[in-house]
Order: structure tokens, then C-alpha cells, then sequence
């Protein structure tokens, strides 16, 4: 078992407990992670001009991003927190706004429903008619996914390009650079991230969304007129249309099966502990808030960490945050299996939409299970799209 001294620096405990578990180099995203820096982003927080300038690429003092969404992934602020946030900006602004708080939920639902399962194709299965292109030169490609491994992050914009690209023009191989992604991105999640890329692929709509030079004309021009490849460029067309075929997806499904509780469960045994997840991060997690003398447990999956190799921006983030809730409670952190540590304690949680949760939970169950914070009600159908979602969901606010 390896204990975390939270106190040393970044760069000591990277080196010390995950310097094997890691993709990259020590490197530094542009969030910091922290219950504070999260706050101060919401109480700071402007969108208006949002639904003008949400897709705008570059330069970047042009975007309309929130920068929001770290915080939003790890639940140092809720879905429903930023929804209320937002409620006296204009009308357009405020609609589309929450139109994307709303797209994270659905992705939430459907990672529930599906889990590993959203690797494969949802509602139509694609058949790619498309070459493969080298990426080398093409300036767009290349400064995207810079900006992906120096700073954690790439606007709504640059995720729909870089996933469609690699897509449909780089073989047949997209569930590898979807993992790429997902590896960089300091709000990296399987839910949001696989559902963004079965959009583009057409595997949800059976539509693909293309990416041709003439949209980083539109959006970031400069990438254009400082390539090499500006009056050859591989991408001056739309991709060819591929082949889709549907896919039925029959299933019955329990909602508590899927979604967890839909209130608290107890065993009628007192918690020793809480165990914290890295879905329910903040000071406004349940069995935290309801157990506020306990001690608390964050555990670094070793055995997943091993497999999928987050880079060490994402490690640092969970760091700051883990560091400034010290100061608050009595934690622990550890880098190992879960299900090992927890065999140890009786213990509290909030629940987790997560197959590893599941998994680890299965085994080892919780004395006290709170139900996960939602902004739309658990649902007991499967939606073929976000749209027909959106007429049948109950919102929480």
C-alpha cells in the first residue's frame, strides 16, 4: 500500500507514487484544481455573448468558453449549482448555456445505461469510405492537440475537428486517439467524451459531422494562413459520406440498477470513514455533508491507472483539490486497489454512475449509500437521442 504525504510538492509525489502510471512528462494544465478555484470561477462567471461566441477557436481572447467544466467533472460544482449561475443573463445566452449543462447530463444518463458499452456504436453501426491522411504538417491538427497535451484542455469547437478527423481520415483505428483525448483533458470523462465522438461518427444520429479547412478559415483563420499546406490542403472537401446501417438496441433495465439509489441507503451500521470518488470531489459531497466528524479516504486506482495512463495534468488537478480539502478534514489518500483499502473500513459514499464503481462496490459494500446529484431524474428508457431525451426527462430545478 502506498500513502500519499499530501503536503510535499506535486512534483515529489508524481515522481515518487506515479511516475509509472502515466503518459507524459511533468507538466501543469492551466486549472487548479480546489473547492476555492472552482467557486471563484462560478461567482465570476460570464456568459454573455455565449451563444455567439461558444465555437470560436482562436485567437483565443475571442472564445466563449466558461472554463467551467473540470470542476463540473469532478463535482466540485454540481450541474444544478451552474444551472442556477447563469439565471439572469440574456435570454439566448442563458438558453444555450444550459442547452450544454443539459447535453452533460444526457451523457451522464447514457453512460449509465450503456457503460463499456459506449465504445462500440450506439444506433448505427459506420462503414468509413474515407483515405487516410498524414496529419505531420497540417498546422490545425498539429497546434489543437498542443494545445490538448501543454494545457489539458480544447474548446467544443477543436473536439468536434480533432474527432472527426481521426475518425474518418485516420484509419480505422478512432477508439485510440478517443483515449488520447480523454488522457490529456483535465475534464476528461468517459461519459462526455465517448458520446461527443459517437455524435461526430454518425453512431448516435447515423449523420457524420464533417471537418474541411474551410471551417478553420471561419474559426481560426490564422492556423490557415500560417500552414504550409494552405493552398494543398487534404481536408478542402468534406469527408465522403460513410456507410451507416442501424443498430437495434433492445433493453430492459432496472433504474436502480443503472442510475444506483434514488435515496439514501443505510445498513443501520455506524460509517467509519467516507470514501470520496473522483465523480464527488467537493465540499457539497453527501455522505461527506452528512458525516462531517468523519475521516476521509480518496484512493488512486492503481490497477486502472496502470491501464490507461492519465497524464500527469489530471494527477495534479486531483492533487490541488485533495490538498486544500486536507485542510478542512482528517484524509488519507492512497495509491492502490480500492476494493483492498475499502475490505479495511466500514464506510459512507456517494454514488458513482461508473462501471468501476459498480465494480468495486459489488464487493465491498458501503454501510450508508447517498445517491448521486442529477439535474435531470433517473430514466427507464434508453433515448436514441438527445432530443427525445430532453421531451421525457424531469428536471431537478
Amino acid at each position: 500500500m502506498s500513502e500519499i504525504i499530501i503536503n510535499e510538492s506535486n512534483k515529489l509525489i508524481i515522481d515518487k507514487h506515479f511516475s509509472h502510471l502515466i503518459c507524459d512528462e511533468y507538466t501543469e494544465s492551466i486549472f487548479k484544481g480546489g473547492q476555492s478555484q472552482a467557486d471563484e470561477k462560478l461567482r465570476n462567471i460570464n456568459i454573455k455573448g455565449y451563444s455567439k461566441k461558444r465555437n470560436n477557436v482562436y485567437p483565443e481572447t475571442k472564445r466563449g468558453s466558461s472554463y467551467l467544466s473540470p470542476y463540473i467533472r469532478h463535482g466540485l460544482l454540481g450541474l444544478n449549482e451552474v444551472w442556477d449561475a447563469v439565471v439572469d443573463f440574456p435570454h439566448e445566452d442563458r438558453t444555450k448555456f444550459r442547452d450544454e449543462l443539459l447535453w452533460q447530463e444526457f451523457s451522464r444518463h447514457m453512460y449509465a445505461i450503456m457503460g463499456k458499452k459506449m465504445k462500440k456504436m450506439l444506433n448505427y453501426s459506420m462503414k468509413n469510405n474515407n483515405k487516410e491522411i498524414d496529419t505531420t504538417e497540417m498546422n490545425c491538427i498539429q497546434t489543437i492537440q498542443k494545445e490538448l497535451t501543454d494545457t489539458g484542455y480544447m474548446v467544443n469547437q477543436t473536439r468536434m475537428w480533432y474527432s472527426s478527423h481521426h475518425s474518418f481520415r485516420a484509419g480505422e483505428n478512432w477508439t485510440d486517439y478517443e483515449d488520447y483525448m480523454f488522457k490529456h483533458l483535465v475534464d476528461g470523462s468517459r461519459f462526455a467524451n465517448r458520446l461527443g465522438w459517437q455524435w461526430v461518427m454518425g453512431g448516435q444520429t447515423g449523420k457524420l459531422y464533417g471537418f474541411a479547412q474551410s471551417q478553420v478559415k471561419n474559426r481560426a483563420p490564422n492556423l490557415c494562413r500560417d500552414c504550409k499546406l494552405q493552398y494543398t490542403c487534404p481536408i478542402q472537401t468534406w469527408p465522403n459520406e460513410s456507410k451507416f446501417e442501424p443498430v437495434n438496441q433492445l433493453m430492459n433495465f432496472d433504474i436502480i440498477e443503472k442510475f444506483g439509489p434514488t435515496k439514501i441507503i443505510d445498513s443501520g451500521t455506524k460509517p467509519e470513514i467516507v470514501w470520496l470518488t473522483g465523480e464527488s470531489l467537493g465540499d457539497d459531497d453527501a455522505a461527506m455533508k452528512a458525516n462531517p466528524n468523519l475521516p476521509v479516504i480518496f484512493i488512486f486506482d492503481e490497477i486502472l491507472l496502470k491501464k490507461i495512463k492519465l497524464s500527469s495534468k489530471r494527477i495534479i488537478f486531483l492533487l490541488d483539490t485533495l490538498r486544500e480539502l486536507s485542510a478542512k478534514k482528517e484524509l488519507s489518500i492512497f495509491v492502490d486497489d480500492p476494493k483492498i483499502i475499502l475490505k479495511n473500513y466500514k464506510y459512507s459514499v456517494t454514488h458513482a454512475c461508473v462501471p468501476k464503481y459498480q465494480n468495486i462496490t459489488k464487493s465491498n459494500h458501503p454501510e450508508v449509500e447517498f445517491p448521486t446529484s442529477r439535474l435531470a431524474e433517473p430514466i427507464d428508457f434508453y433515448p436514441k437521442s438527445y432530443t427525445s431525451w430532453k421531451k421525457k426527462i424531469s428536471l431537478t430545478v
